[in-house]
Parts: C-alpha cells; structure tokens; sequence
C-alpha cells in the first residue's frame, strides 16, 4: 500500500480534499505520499473552519515564509512574533499551495489572536500581504471583508498574476477602486458575492461585465439604494445573462425583461425587506429553473414567476409570515406549485386552514416529493393537517419540518396520529421548532414521545430547535 503509483496517489488525495483528518495522516506514511497529500491539504485554510489552536500553528508555519527584510522590518518597529522554535527550515513553499485567500482569517483573526498593538497591526498586515500577493502565487479564491482597511490593498501590485485564475470572489466593502483593479487581471470568476453598500456601484460592474464565464451570482442590497444604481447593476448582470445558471438578487426587477434574459437559469434566490408591490409588466420565462428561494415577494409576482417555468422546478422555498399573505394569496400560490412542478422535491411554504383542499391536491399531484417545511401559523388546525399527511402524502415523503406555536400547545395526539400510521414506510427525518414559550415540561413531554418512535423505527432523526442553525433544506441530506 505503501508503494502505491504516484497517479494512484494524486487520485486518493483528490477523493480526500475535502478531509483534512485522513489527509493529515496520509503524510505520515513515506514522503512520497507526504508529497502528495500537501497540495491538497493546504487548499483547505480559509475553505473550512480551523479550531484556535490550528489557526495559531498554521499562523506561525506562515511567519517562516517572510524574507529577512520583512523579519527586519518587524523588528525595528518592535514587533517580536517569530519566535526560537519558529525557525526551522521549511519542507514545502506552503504559500504557493494556498488556493483560498480569505483576508479576513489570514489578516485579522490570526493577527487578533497575537495580541500585537493596534498601532502596529498595519505593518504586520502589510508583509502578510506582501507573502500572498505576488507572481509565485495562484488563488481561486478571494474573500475582502467589510471593515478591511483596503488602502493596505492600495500598494499591492494587482498586475501579478495570483488572481488571473480567480473563479470565486467574495467582497463586503465599498471601495470600487479594488474592483476596477481586480476587473483589469481577473476574467475567469464563475461564482460572484457583491454586497451592494452605497449608489456607487462603478467597480461592481465593470468587474462583472469582464467575466468571460460567469455562472453564479449573488447580489444583496441595503435598503435605500437608487434605482438607476441597479438598474445599471442589472444591465451588467444581462450582458453575462447566458452563462449564469444561479442568481441571488436582493431587489425587485426594474428592467422590464429583465428575468427573460436568463435562459438557463437553474437557480433563483429572491429576497426582500418589504413586501412591495411587484409590477404586472414584468415579464419572465425561466424554462430550465430548479431550484427557487424566495423571502418576502408578493404572492401574485410568485405566481406569475412559477407559472413561467416548464416543469423543472424541484426546490421551492417561499419564505413569509404568513400573516402578510391573504388566504387565496397562499391558495394560488399552492395552486400553481401542483399545476407547474410535477418533479417537486423539496417545498418550504405558508399555508392556511383554508388551503386544505388545494393543499392535499398538490400531495397527490407531486408524486416525487421528499421534504416538506410548513411556516408557522398560529390560528392552523394541526389536526386536519396532520390527517391529510397521514392519508395523502406520497410514498416518496418522508422529511418533515414543523414550527409549532404555543397555540399548538400539548395537541400531541395530533401529530402522533401521523406516526401511528406511519407503517411500511420510510422512516422519518423530523425536525420541530418550539416557539413562543413552550414549557420544559411540554417540551420533554415531546422529546419522550419522538423517542418512543425513534425505538419503533418509525423516526430515524430529530432535531429540536434548529431554526437559526441549518439553512433551509440543509437538514434534507442523509
């Protein structure tokens, strides 16, 4: 096993990228296979979360790369953070194999740590950035926080070739000038996070616009931004339209035809603050959508947009109190789900008590559905929903996810009754939310009732109150 092909080797620590323990302890094997195993290895930081004690080695193991002038700098300014023990040779370049440049771990959390003056920060920020940015490294990608003091990123050289394969690029800062610079070497970005902070937006979109194949955007706005700022936001986003298969947008269309440039959008994340009324002059087709998230938009705009697809669709979250939503609002919305979604997986959706019939025709009618979340409403007849689960749901589901108000209160026999009839069928994954002062007697009362199906084999998972913890469908994977 030892003497396994390098190809065989470079094989085994490509399937390995993603596991940095059994990584780790390949290099413990001979040197070729540690020769092989630490280009992948030293991808991973700033791609997964390092505990603090991680984060402090792997800090030190960078201190070995500066130059003696970079050392001689620190000294002079009174900075002493290369240490006796820190001075061993290195048996790798370990720089050169750093895929993910995240500034925000590299030249704040790790720095914080040291306890170094603030006064002195900068310098030291300074050489760290030096290390990374040059013609002996290649990043894939690149993430500026917020608060990044971004006239350090003034006296780099942005001509150097580290970012000319750049495929991924997250910025949360208002300076365009760094964007206009990174536009000038970097054409290859696939997937895009921009934060909209302030009507500037002239480094945004000459950085999109010098994309060549642009896949995934995400786009999140602060309210109160002008509406020719994103109108020329989008026009930029129409020029890249054929290519960019996921698109979050934190904004209501304003170009006409702006959804219909889209053609082989896979994706779609829509979010809003407020629940504005969305112009019926919008015009959209999206005939390849799959996959659609929605927060706050108007039940006629979702409607409109579902009704446009071709039957693809197989995730659909729509995200709203439900009290903002009219109970035909939520009926047509409900409506156009099992009308247009025949392949539906996944579904996160508001529902009242008069929806019920419209409710159970969309269990008949998606015969594929897996996972279902259902929002919270506080005056729902958890009995009759339960009992329509219990008769109508496919074969094909069995994730659930409820939010329970205290006006569900101790109703468990309800939501036993789906268990009890729950024989010759897959088991479940369950999560529930308890909300509005539940009890510790309620809640365990719960808990032991979940158990006692968990010992049937009924119930195959639960999870308590995990609303804040997992993205939406994250919970759906096994």
């Amino acid at each position: 096993m030892s003497k396994l092909g390098e190809d065989v080797l470079f094989l085994i620590s490509e399937n390995l990228k993603d596991d940095i323990i059994s990584l780790y302890s390949c290099l413990l094997v001979n040197t070729v296979w540690c020769k092989t195993m630490v280009p992948n290895l030293w991808k991973i930081p700033g791609r997964i979360p390092l505990t603090k004690k991680a984060n402090d080695i792997l800090f030190n193991v960078i201190l070995l790369h500066l130059s003696e002038e970079s050392r001689d700098t620190l000294k002079i300014q009174g900075i002493n953070i290369i240490t006796e023990t820190s001075q061993r040779p290195l048996l790798f370049n370990y720089i050169g194999l750093w895929k993910w440049l995240n500034l925000e771990l590299l030249l704040e959390t790790m720095i914080i740590s040291k306890n170094i003056e603030k006064s002195k920060m900068s310098i030291i920020r300074n050489e760290i950035l030096k290390l990374f940015i040059n013609r002996n490294t290649k990043f894939n990608y690149f993430y500026i926080p917020n608060d990044f003091d971004h006239q350090l990123l003034y006296d780099i050289s942005w001509a150097e070739s580290c970012f000319s394969e750049l495929e991924f690029f997250n910025y949360n800062n208002m300076n365009q000038n760094i964007l206009k610079e990174l536009a000038k070497v970097s054409k290859s970005i696939k997937k895009l996070i921009i934060h909209l902070i302030d009507d500037d937006i002239s480094g945004i979109v000459r950085l999109i616009e010098a994309q060549k194949n642009l896949s995934e955007v995400h786009i999140f706005c602060y309210s109160g931004l002008n509406y020719e700022s994103l109108k020329t936001v989008e026009k930029s986003l129409i020029k890249n339209a054929t290519s960019i298969q996921s698109l979050t947008m934190g904004w209501k269309p304003i170009i006409t035809k702006f959804l219909l440039y889209f053609v082989n959008l896979k994706s779609l994340v829509m979010e809003d603050n407020i629940m504005e009324n969305y112009p019926d002059w919008c015009q959209m087709s999206l005939p390849v959508l799959k996959a659609l998230r929605t927060s706050y938009i108007p039940a006629n705009f979702l409607v409109r947009l579902i009704e446009s697809t071709s039957g693809h669709l197989t995730t659909i979250s729509i995200f709203c109190e439900v009290i903002l939503y009219k109970g035909a609002d939520t009926g047509r919305l409900i409506q156009a789900i099992y009308q247009n979604c025949p392949n539906l997986r996944y579904l996160e959706t508001p529902i009242k008590n008069c929806n019920f019939p419209e409710f159970k025709r969309l269990l008949t009618n998606c015969q594929d559905l897996n996972g279902l979340i259902i929002i919270d409403e506080k005056r729902l007849n958890y009995e009759e929903l339960f009992s329509i689960l219990t008769e109508s749901s496919p074969k094909s589901l069995f994730k659930f996810k409820f939010i329970f108000n205290k006006k569900f209160g101790n109703k468990l026999t309800s939501l036993k009754s789906i268990f009890d009839n729950w024989k010759d069928r897959k088991p479940i994954l369950l999560q529930i939310d308890l909300v509005n002062c539940f009890t510790q007697q309620e809640e365990q009362e719960m808990k032991d009732i979940i158990e006692k199906y968990k010992a049937k084999e009924i119930i195959k998972r639960f999870d308590l109150n995990v609303v804040y913890d997992v993205e939406e469908f994250e919970w759906v994977q096994e």
